[in-house]
Order: C-alpha cells, then sequence, then structure tokens
C-alpha cells in the first residue's frame, strides 16, 4: 500500500470560492469552512443573529448614501425599504442594535459629515471598470483569479481621494457591540490588505493608501475612525498568505477537513455546524456544484484580476 498523497484529485469548485468572511471561517475552522462553503445544513440563525446582519448592513449602506450626496430623508426612506428581515420592531436592547437604532447611527453620521467633523476632506474617486464605463468608487466588486480555479472575491465600500494631497482612502464601514472598540482586531486584517491588489489596477502609480475602518460602537452610540496606512509592498504578503490558504484547501480535499475543538465556542455560542460536523458532508450540503456555479455566472463584477498578471506587474516594478 503507497503512503503517497494523490495530488491529481478533483478539488471541489464550492471551496475554490474565496473571500474575507470564508477565509476567515478557514482560519478558525478548517471542517467549518468547508460547511460554510458548500451552505451545509446548520443552526438556524436566531433573531438576534437576524438583527445583527441586517443592522450592519443598515448603517453601512446609509453612510454610503450619505456620502454620495443623498438628502437624509431619503435615505432614512430607502433604507426603510431594505430592512426586509427580522420584523421592524425586532430589537437587541444590550448590544443597542434595531431598525431605529441603526436609523439613529445613521443621522449621527449624516450630522458629524455635515459639520465636517468626518471625510471633510476627501471625494469620491470615480473609476473605469473592464466594460470601459466610469462609475464612482463605491461597493465596488472584484475579483481576483488565483491558479487552478480558485478565486477571491471582495467588495469595497468606498474608494475616496484627499481634495488637495490625491491621497487614495478606502472607506469601509463596520459596527460592533464590542465596547470600547479595539484598534487590534482591524489592524493587520487580511480585508485591508487585500484591497492593495485592487488598487494596484485601478491606480497603478500609488505607493502606499490608506485604510480607514469606519466603526460604530453600538453600546457607547459613537463612530471612532481608525485609519491604517498600508504599502503596496505588502501586496506580495497578502498574495504568499492567499497562497498558503490555498494549498492548505488543498490538502483538506485530498485527505480530511479537520475540526478545531476550540471554535465549536466563540463568544459564548456555538458554532452553527456544532451538532452536525461530524456527519457525512453528502449528507448536510444543501447546494450542488452546479448550482453553485451557475449563481457564480450570474454574479457581476466591476474588476476582474489575474494573478499571472499582478506578478509580472510587481516584476516589471
Amino acid at each position: 500500500m503507497s503512503d503517497t498523497i494523490d495530488l491529481d484529485i478533483e478539488i471541489d469548485p464550492r471551496v475554490k470560492l474565496l473571500s474575507y468572511s470564508s477565509i476567515d471561517t478557514l482560519n478558525r475552522c478548517d471542517r467549518e469552512f468547508q460547511l460554510y462553503r458548500m451552505s451545509a445544513k446548520s443552526a438556524d440563525p436566531t433573531q438576534q443573529d437576524e438583527i445583527t446582519f441586517a443592522f450592519g448592513h443598515l448603517v453601512g449602506a446609509g453612510i454610503c448614501m450619505a456620502v454620495r450626496g443623498m438628502e437624509e430623508n431619503d435615505i432614512i426612506l430607502e433604507l426603510f425599504f431594505k430592512w426586509w428581515k427580522p420584523d421592524l420592531l425586532a430589537e437587541n436592547e444590550r448590544q443597542k442594535k434595531s431598525f431605529f437604532y441603526g436609523i439613529y447611527a445613521v443621522q449621527k453620521f449624516c450630522a458629524l459629515y455635515r459639520m465636517g467633523a468626518i471625510l471633510k476632506e476627501y471625494e469620491i474617486v470615480e473609476v473605469t471598470d473592464d466594460n470601459g464605463d466610469k462609475i464612482p468608487a463605491v461597493e465596488l466588486a472584484c475579483k481576483i483569479n488565483f491558479p487552478d480555479g480558485f478565486q477571491y472575491r471582495l467588495y469595497m465600500d468606498m474608494v475616496l481621494r484627499h481634495r488637495e494631497t490625491g491621497e487614495i482612502l478606502v472607506l469601509e464601514n463596520k459596527t460592533t457591540s464590542l465596547s470600547p472598540v479595539q484598534p487590534a482586531i482591524y489592524k493587520n486584517s487580511d480585508q485591508g490588505l487585500g484591497y492593495a491588489v485592487v488598487l494596484d489596477t485601478i491606480f497603478p502609480e500609488l505607493s502606499s493608501y490608506k485604510v480607514l475602518y469606519l466603526v460604530y460602537d453600538t453600546k457607547a452610540m459613537e463612530f471612532e475612525p481608525l485609519p491604517f496606512i498600508k504599502t503596496h509592498g505588502m501586496r506580495a504578503l497578502w498574495i504568499q498568505s492567499t497562497l498558503n490558504r490555498i494549498d492548505r484547501i488543498k490538502t483538506n480535499e485530498r485527505s480530511i477537513y479537520p475540526m478545531n475543538g476550540s471554535s465549536c465556542l466563540r463568544f459564548f455560542k456555538e458554532c452553527p455546524y456544532y451538532q452536525t460536523c461530524t456527519l457525512s458532508t453528502s449528507l448536510l450540503a444543501t447546494n450542488t456544484i452546479q448550482e453553485v456555479l451557475d449563481e457564480e455566472k450570474e454574479k457581476v463584477y466591476n474588476f476582474t484580476i489575474d494573478l499571472k498578471d499582478i506578478i509580472l506587474s510587481q516584476i516589471e516594478e
């Protein structure tokens, strides 16, 4: 019996679709990542989970609308129609999350923005997408093609330019109930580093850029701006880290996706797959390979970048 591993095994296309959130899941637990990518049956989300998800999206969308110049009343009306789940009156009182708490946060941002207390010197960048169209750099959808069919998808809330210095700033909207806000959670995030690859395509002359994590502390009901400078030399680090994680996925595909018991409980809450992760994957997966591929074909990306082009560009520099 051979001890060698079959290097030609076919890798499930579902695990080839990567993002910041899925990589974050992989870092916690390989098995959770596998089940997450296959939309496996999990514990039903609680109303508190639904409130947290909807609240974060509402605040982020409201901030983007405000920076784009929408009137406050129009923003509130638009957000009312976007809040379709959970119930409009649903509330997490301990974390101060609900539709109405979200509207308060957006109104607070609008007031700060009007006073010039935040983002005063910046304007939205206009970029040329893959179709040659000029579009505002708001909620940009980007895809980076890695070898062997792996794809890393990322979304940028907003790209801004300083009116005087020309400095490029990526705005990343966040909400948290962890009070006070902890900068260590955000400083070395892969999410901020991944933007370097996209920005290099849009602004090849850049040597550095800034990521501004605009974090809303739900308990203090205050915004905490956390700016971090990122150099384009960091893109090589991000690329290598992502390739290492892809190798990890390939290794798991050839053997097993191991469970990490220390991640079964996070923030006093069980992993959604805690009760089922020991069962057969074929019994748990709810989406088929074809369904995932068809869904991916329907997605529209503003920018699609090949890793080989990034490497060639870096060699030229």
